[in-house]
C-alpha cells in the first residue's frame, strides 16, 4: 500500500449518530441505545478510498433484548454498496442497551447513520 494511502487511511472519519426519539418515553420506557465502546471502528473499503467515495448511509436495525443485533437493513444508501455493507457488518458487530418497555428488556427497531469521510 503507497504512502498516501496509508496517510488517508489514518485520517479518515466515521461519525455515528442514534437517531433521537422525536418525543419523551414514558417512564420505564427507553429506547435501545448504542455501546459505543463496543464497537471497532468500521474498515473504509480500499476501492472506495482509492476512488474518494464519501457518504452517509442510514441504517435501520433490530436490537433484541439481550442488546444484541438480530437484523438490519439500508434506508438510505450512501450512494455506495460497499460503503453500505461496511457499516452494516460493523453494526452487526456492536452491543447495545436494550430498549425497555414497563422496565422490562425489549426488542426494538432503531436508526444509525454512519458518515463516510476522507477528511
Amino acid at each position: 500500500m503507497s504512502r498516501i494511502i496509508r496517510t488517508t487511511l489514518q485520517c479518515l472519519s466515521l461519525a455515528f449518530a442514534c437517531a433521537a426519539s422525536a418525543h419523551a418515553a414514558p417512564q420505564g420506557t427507553s429506547t435501545a441505545k448504542l455501546d459505543f465502546d463496543s464497537c471497532e471502528k468500521p474498515q473504509y473499503p480500499h476501492a472506495d478510498v482509492q476512488a474518494a467515495h464519501e457518504g452517509t448511509v442510514t441504517l435501520h436495525f433490530l436490537v433484541d433484548g439481550t442488546g444484541r443485533v438480530k437484523d438490519s437493513k439500508v434506508l438510505k444508501s450512501s450512494g455506495f454498496a460497499t460503503l453500505d455493507e461496511a457499516a452494516r457488518a460493523a453494526l452487526a458487530q456492536c452491543s447495545f442497551q436494550p430498549a425497555l418497555k414497563n422496565g422490562k428488556a425489549v426488542q426494538q427497531w432503531t436508526k444509525v447513520q454512519y458518515v463516510w469521510s476522507l477528511n
